[in-house]
């Protein structure tokens, strides 16, 4: 749904009714995103996409498991994008990843990374679904890689 907005423009001017519009339930699809786990351990958090399968037969484990690194995935990371491949090797996410030098930091020292999926679409989901036990895990190796 969008709905006009009306109140006052920058510098206290009127902007009048309908000159800016919000957007509400927009129906966003949210990329996923880096966190740290304790120990500086890298984790990919992803919002539930039927694209991006998590299934126990690959590995993937419930939450409160400890997941042994899967040495038949893998995950690159060249600073901006990630690529994390299944046994396959077809990809199970490859896109940007808005990761801050902390991050890329554990990721080269620990040289694995946690996938955490699940029933939730966004960040404000996500403790809901991890409060409930909706998650599924993976660790896979990683490394970086030189993009040029």
């Amino acid at each position: 749904m969008v709905r006009p907005v009306s109140g006052r423009g920058r510098g206290g001017h009127d902007k009048g009714e309908g000159d800016a519009v919000e957007a509400i339930g927009a129906g966003r699809v949210w990329a996923p995103w880096p966190e740290l786990m304790a120990g500086h351990r890298p984790v990919l958090v992803a919002p539930f996409d039927p694209s991006r399968p998590a299934d126990p037969a690959q590995g993937w484990t419930g939450p409160g498991t400890v997941s042994e690194v899967r040495r038949d995935w893998a995950a690159a990371f060249d600073g901006t994008r990630l690529l994390v491949t299944r046994p396959d090797g077809a990809p199970w996410y490859d896109g940007p990843v808005a990761a801050a030098r902390e991050w890329t930091r554990a990721l080269r020292a620990h040289q694995a990374l946690t996938l955490t999926t699940g029933a939730f679409h966004t960040p404000f989901d996500f403790p809901t679904a991890a409060a409930q036990g909706r998650l599924s895990v993976l660790t896979v190796p990683a490394r970086l890689i030189d993009p040029h």
